[in-house]
């Protein structure tokens, strides 16, 4: 199987962008048009919202089991993006060909990903588009969300603390390795960051997924650590995470020992901007618990 950090080489189709490593190990797999995938049925829908839906699936091969995860976004009007298209190299219009080429992006810096198989768009008229991602099973990463809620007790006592130590370490330097190649994941959160420890290791591999929402840019960059530690820092769980880890994980993220008054002040900011986004999010839990009593779709 493919590495979780290898440079994707891309081929190019008439409607979709393809993995070619999956076309070199395998020519079994039922994946070489945009109709081929869009209309695949089967496997089980783990996510169905107004904007997009998600399923996973195996596909049985001469080599072995593939398990993938299927994300269809539904008709969307892409307005602008289009025009820009037109004159400039702007990057993937829609948002399955733009998640593509952001995990495409995220591993040509040296950053773990999961492993991106193809990548289409149907236009429908001028302006509004559908597309889609397909991804590999990211076996044997978790998120550290669900390694947090099953496996408390692997960051408790004297190993667990070192373990921890190690874990904010690696975290911190993939957001800094992020930051500094102009790469921002907006949803840096416990959810999207996936880990896995080998046998007898304290030193975690860490990767990223969902990557629909990035910002690409080598300026205007400054703001991006407050957001992104301000939304880890979020959901840490409070059991786990002292106040002290937090702060730890910030230096880490700076690569120092003591702070200057720069230092501090953004370690306030981020503090504070935390103390918004658990406001935000508290607020936005119960508008989805009102509309679920009122039998309204989730949005």
């Amino acid at each position: 199987m493919q590495r979780f950090c290898t440079p994707i080489d891309i081929l190019h189709t008439e409607d979709i962008v393809l993995n070619r490593y999956f076309i070199d190990h395998t020519d079994e797999l039922p994946f070489k048009s945009f109709e081929t995938v869009w209309n695949f049925k089967g496997g089980r829908t783990i996510k169905n919202i107004r904007d997009r839906s998600v399923t996973c699936f195996s596909v049985k091969t001469s080599e072995g089991h593939y398990s993938f995860y299927l994300k269809r976004h539904k008709i969307e009007n892409i307005g602008l993006r289009r025009l820009l298209t037109l004159f400039s190299s702007f990057r993937g219009r829609s948002q399955g060909r733009m998640e593509f080429d952001n995990i495409c992006a995220f591993r040509q810096n040296g950053i773990s990903t999961v492993i991106p198989v193809a990548a289409g768009e149907r236009f429908h008229g001028w302006f509004k588009v559908e597309s889609f991602l397909l991804t590999c099973d990211f076996t044997p990463l978790i998120s550290i969300e669900e390694l947090f809620a099953d496996q408390p007790g692997f960051f408790k006592g004297s190993p667990g603390d070192e373990r921890k130590k190690k874990l904010l370490e690696a975290i911190a330097e993939m957001a800094r390795t992020m930051h500094q190649k102009g790469l921002n994941h907006r949803d840096f959160n416990a959810t999207h960051i996936l880990v896995y420890y080998r046998k007898q290791s304290a030193h975690p591999m860490t990767a990223l997924f969902d990557m629909q929402r990035v910002n690409r840019r080598k300026i205007f960059r400054s703001r991006w650590i407050i957001k992104s530690l301000s939304e880890l820092n979020y959901t840490l769980p409070e059991d786990l995470f002292t106040d002290l880890d937090r702060l730890y994980l910030f230096k880490s993220y700076k690569n120092k020992a003591r702070l200057n008054l720069w230092d501090r002040f953004q370690w306030i900011w981020i503090t504070k901007k935390t103390e918004k986004i658990r406001r935000h999010t508290e607020n936005i839990l119960k508008r989805r618990k009102k509309r679920r009593k009122q039998g309204l779709p989730e949005r």
